[in-house]
């Protein structure tokens, strides 16, 4: 008997060994959730990643000719400048993340993803927590992610410079480019030339779409003035905010707010 126990401790002794894990580059720099009761109408195309889950019908989303409309049960993945546009026409609940991935994410072809919402276990604890943990956010965000089938994914490697993927994380975390450029051991115009070939844009046209992103969000769903908002994404003071959002979306940030109450 002894001389079994000694042989099967032997056999599981040494396991195979395998490949080990590597964590991918993610950041979220916006998640929220709220009651959509005014009018959700929005032309997006952007350097980051969108999560989207609606409770209940409401919303519809339109992107190469196609429409969806959630009705409770779907996780919908939007990859980076993937253009689409998205309206409503009753109110509905909304839960929302905004994040950048890096490798292997980057290779995601740029169109919306659609799952069942079972993939990702800790949507009701989400949805029904008053206070949102970390972890059950990012552990809803990787869920989604690792259900993105293979055939979604270019076979073409495309190699990223992983000094520039930690400064979008950095950006999203509000450091100011020499704070950036330090951190990743780049001088800022070579910073400036890296970042805009990797990404397609510049380091301040991105910082700038993260703010604006961010107002947005908090012009829907926040209760915070449009000073308090200014002030919150880094912008100076209410008129350059209010300047740089109406270029944006067309309408100043007074407007935009405005569709909550009379639409």
């Amino acid at each position: 008997m002894l001389f079994l126990i000694k042989k099967m401790l032997n056999i599981t002794k040494n396991p195979k060994p395998i490949d080990p894990v590597l964590i991918p580059e993610v950041n979220v720099f916006l998640f929220g959730k709220g009651r959509v009761d005014f009018a959700w109408n929005f032309t997006r195309k952007v350097p980051f990643w969108y999560l989207y889950y609606n409770t209940e019908p409401g919303a519809y989303l339109n992107f190469s000719g196609r429409e969806v409309r959630p009705t409770g049960r779907e996780i919908i993945l939007i990859p980076p400048n993937t253009p689409f546009r998205s309206a409503c026409e009753a109110p509905f609940e909304h839960l929302y993340l905004h994040f950048t991935a890096g490798h292997p994410y980057s290779r995601v072809r740029r169109e919306v993803l659609i799952f069942d919402r079972s993939v990702c276990g800790t949507l009701d604890l989400l949805l029904t927590s008053e206070r949102s943990s970390d972890a059950a956010v990012y552990a809803l965000l990787f869920s989604a992610l690792a259900a993105i089938p293979e055939d979604r994914f270019e076979t073409e490697e495309v190699p990223i410079d992983r000094r520039i993927q930690y400064s979008m994380s950095l950006m999203n975390q509000g450091l100011k480019k020499k704070d950036i450029c330090r951190k990743i051991g780049m001088s800022q115009s070579n910073f400036q030339r890296r970042f805009k070939a990797e990404i397609g844009i510049s380091p301040h046209q991105y910082s700038k779409q993260l703010a604006l992103e961010k107002a947005r969000a908090l012009l829907s769903f926040g209760t915070e003035s449009i000073n308090e908002i200014a002030e919150t994404c880094g912008f100076a003071d209410r008129y350059i905010f209010s300047k740089a959002f109406k270029k944006e979306t067309g309408v100043s940030p007074a407007e935009y707010r405005s569709r909550r109450n009379s639409e």
